[in-house]
């Protein structure tokens, strides 16, 4: 009964819209009215700045990576528990999904960042530069988001083919990274749409402030 508790759990906390109640309270403002709307952390450094929104991917991601560190590193609770990584996914539907806010949150990134890094930090870490490299190219935090991820469930996909750490990058590993990625592809849906038209706002680095993007 406990595993199924902490599901429910698991996914009230990934509903926690951290970047709505920061703003709300610190900055008296609605999150959801300006920017993009949305709920993740771009749209909270681009809002309300660096300070809340280092604070909103720092909670963001905790919030899905700390059911990963806590059950699978204590030995009591593990025994009674569905495998780590399902909570931490869960946690990530809440994020994207929150019913605290009609089912309309971020766009997963962060908070599945947070899931990975808890679970097996070096494929994540290794994988960055992906991240990195296509958004100082593109300018399209969307197209970085999209490929990280992707890039991340392939990697995932061929250590688990071939055997390596095998009670790591098990089958399940392989499953939540691919659900994850569709997940994230789905959210990111109209953002593609904007790329394809030439409409997507791109960031500028020498600007203190940027518009639309996909790291939500």
């Amino acid at each position: 009964m406990t595993k199924y508790i902490f599901i429910l759990i698991a996914y009230l906390v990934g509903s926690i819209p951290f970047s709505y109640l920061l703003g709300k309270y610190i900055k008296k403002d609605d999150i959801r009215k300006k920017g993009s709307g949305n709920l993740g952390t771009t749209n909270a450094f681009r809002v309300f700045g660096a300070v809340i929104g280092v604070a909103v991917l720092v909670l963001d991601t905790l919030k899905s990576g700390l059911f990963v560190l806590i059950i699978r590193h204590t030995d009591w609770i593990q025994a009674e528990m569905f495998p780590s990584l399902i909570y931490g996914a869960v946690a990530v539907v809440g994020h994207v999904f929150p019913i605290w806010m009609k089912f309309k949150g971020g766009k997963g990134v962060a908070s599945s960042f947070g899931l990975l890094i808890f679970y097996y930090w070096p494929i994540p870490i290794a994988l960055l530069p992906v991240f990195i490299g296509t958004l100082l190219i593109s300018k399209y935090a969307s197209l970085a988001s999209t490929l990280v991820t992707i890039s991340i469930f392939i990697t995932g996909l061929v250590l688990y083919t071939f055997g390596v750490i095998p009670n790591t990058i098990n089958l399940l590993y392989v499953v939540v990274t691919g659900l994850l990625m569709l997940l994230i592809l789905f959210k990111h849906r109209t953002n593609y749409a904007r790329i394809y038209h030439g409409t997507e706002n791109k960031i500028e680095f020498k600007k203190k402030k940027v518009k639309k993007d996909g790291l939500d």
